[in-house]
């Protein structure tokens, strides 16, 4: 779910003029067609996946529907609705071994759009010519820094694939982790009987003992923590300001050492 780089290129610039604090670039056109094509394949491996999936619950209901049809049409109307019911539970079951068997489609594209992203990233970073840099991949978000600089970097969904670059000190106005704690439970009863002895005073009689039953209640609860990397930037004074997000999933402490360096290249610590 991560990767990460850093390196130095040519001699350092400057940096962007001080009447433009922020530059925003359009990616590669090898990357967008790129980036095209496997979205595209995705959709088609999700409508695939998900006719199938409808086959699968469609083909045992249309058989349960002919055999109660040929039940009622010879007059067993009671026992063709129990018939039905018993040939179509057992026409799922078939159905969702064979799809256990089949096993379900892989679908290549999300690991391909983020091999092409990490390329992308590698190619325009040094581009920049901003003295030394480090960046860290998350999913399909990039977030990097230039300390040399003073510079923030992203590229990622949020800007539509485009590489950001901006002015920390003139455009970031605070970093933070926001940590959120999802919590779920799962409840599960076990009952055991213990043996009943019969008792049978004559032959044609006889009488069952009560004997003991113990439920077991069991209850597991697991939680999920998310630390995502919050950037608030904003472009000039009176202006809107905006929001970049990267979620480090339950890796807090990368977190929190992200948070520092951008704080850092920004003057914020």
């Amino acid at each position: 779910m991560t990767g990460s780089n850093f390196g130095i290129p040519r001699p350092i610039d400057t940096g962007a003029p001080a009447e433009q604090p922020i530059l925003l670039t359009h990616a590669a056109s090898t990357f967008l067609d790129a980036h095209a094509r496997i979205v595209a394949a995705g959709k088609v491996i999700k409508a695939r996946t998900d006719r199938r999936e409808t086959r699968m619950v469609a083909v045992p209901g249309l058989i349960a529907l002919a055999t109660l049809l040929y039940c009622v049409f010879h007059g067993y109307i009671v026992s063709g609705f129990i018939l039905a019911a018993i040939v179509g539970f057992g026409a799922l079951c078939l159905a969702g071994l064979v799809s256990v068997v089949i096993g379900k489609p892989i679908d290549p594209t999300s690991a391909q759009l983020i091999a092409v992203g990490v390329e992308e990233v590698k190619r325009f970073v040094p581009l920049m010519n901003r003295g030394r840099y480090q960046w860290v991949r998350r999913d399909y978000d990039f977030v990097g820094v230039f300390p040399d600089t003073g510079f923030v970097y992203y590229f990622g969904p949020t800007t539509r694939w485009q590489h950001l670059l901006m002015s920390g000190r003139q455009t970031v106005r605070q970093v933070r982790v926001n940590i959120t704690t999802k919590t779920s439970q799962t409840s599960t009863s076990t009952t055991e009987h213990g043996r009943r002895y019969a008792v049978a005073p004559t032959r044609n009689l006889a009488v069952l003992s009560k004997g003991k039953s113990t439920t077991t209640h069991q209850t597991s609860t697991t939680t999920h923590t998310s630390h995502v990397l919050e950037i608030q930037y904003q472009a000039g004074q009176g202006t809107a300001p905006a929001w970049l997000s990267v979620n480090f999933g339950e890796d807090g402490r990368l977190a929190e050492d992200w948070r520092l360096m951008i704080a850092q290249t920004a003057g914020l610590a």
